[in-house]
């Protein structure tokens, strides 16, 4: 090779190697505009006012509407949303990037959970957005295996599935986005509970004087059962406690309006809190055919006046499911915390 050739195939090496550098930062620059999966959906969160969820078989899950105050669950009578997980579904969707382009062929998209959800057997959820714009519906699939900060999706309508970052806590039923907190009062202000079942004798639960030990202790409370049956014992010591505490971080798993009682619900499981601040929290229990139902009601003196009228504004005129060990706490008989007869 003579000295002239060598000087071309350098020049044409580096023409090569600048054209490549040129293309390199354009595909970079276009990666950075067209990396995220909805571009422009972060600057339109606080203008979305609609949030459609479905399921396998186009099945509604929850219609989610931003109110003047809250976000609320329309199929739940507008009762309101976990804005929580709203929250960080919408920043999950608006922050998702692609990581790399999947299938763009229908039949495998059930092996990512891309599928329309029209179908019965789809695996993923379907979010479609409303704004003033144009509205947004993304199919949010399954996560790879093994994953926590990855998930499979597809913009509606187009062929094109991709992965992406992110993870999606999204409710696969309509109870699972409403707003669960129910009440939150600690055992350690309970003074007595009562639980009165139609025809039974009242379950008395009262507050043990604290130990000058453990009284500077906070939370170091326990409760005893009172009229105990002569020749009869509690199951184990501390058996009260449990129902003392049930109102502490106490959550729904559904709600309903008053009309699911009927005109006729018959009498129901009452449980009555007295805190020592003043503070009373009753709770009625329904017992239904398709399971039971709760309602709440409070009142107070002085101070707890103001704690009880807010408890009533959020809980008053709503019946509530709810889970089974707290649902047990508060329909809890005597009979139930003693030991077993000895057998003779």
């Amino acid at each position: 090779m003579n000295r002239r050739t060598l000087v071309v195939l350098v020049a044409a090496l580096a023409f090569l190697a600048v054209v490549a550098a040129i293309v390199l930062r354009g595909a970079q620059t276009g990666n950075r505009d067209q990396g995220l999966l909805v571009p422009g959906l972060k600057e339109q969160l606080n203008g979305i006012q609609r949030i459609v969820v479905l399921g396998p078989g186009n099945a509604p899950i929850a219609t989610l509407e931003r109110g003047a105050k809250n976000w609320t669950v329309v199929e739940r009578s507008n009762y309101a949303a976990d804005v929580g997980r709203i929250r960080r579904n919408l920043l999950a969707l608006a922050e998702a990037r692609i990581v790399e382009e999947k299938t763009s062929n229908p039949e495998f998209y059930d092996r990512l959970g891309v599928q329309d959800v029209s179908a019965a057997t789809a695996k993923g959820m379907l979010l479609t957005l409303t704004s003033g714009e144009k509205p947004v519906s993304v199919i949010i699939g399954l996560a790879p295996s093994g994953s926590t900060t990855q998930t499979y999706a597809r913009r509606a309508g187009e062929p094109m599935s991709w992965l992406v970052t992110g993870q999606f806590d999204l409710g696969k039923t309509g109870g699972e986005w409403l707003d669960r907190s129910i009440t939150d009062i600690p055992a350690g202000r309970i003074q007595s509970v009562t639980i009165t079942h139609p025809g039974l004798t009242p379950l008395r639960i009262l507050r043990k004087p604290q130990a000058e030990k453990s009284a500077a202790i906070e939370g170091m409370v326990e409760f005893d059962v009172a009229d105990v049956p002569t020749a009869r014992e509690l199951s184990y010591p501390g058996i009260a406690n449990g129902v003392a505490g049930v109102l502490a971080e106490l959550q729904l798993d559904d709600a309903q309006t008053r009309e699911v009682l009927g005109t006729d619900p018959g009498k129901p499981v009452v449980a009555r809190f007295v805190t020592t601040d003043g503070l009373v929290v009753e709770t009625s229990a329904w017992r239904l055919p398709d399971g039971t139902r709760f309602t709440f009601i409070a009142s107070g003196d002085g101070d707890a006046a103001k704690e009880a009228a807010a408890i009533n504004a959020r809980l008053g005129g709503w019946v509530y499911t709810l889970p089974s060990y707290k649902a047990e706490q508060l329909t809890r008989r005597l009979v139930e915390l003693l030991a077993p007869t000895p057998t003779p």
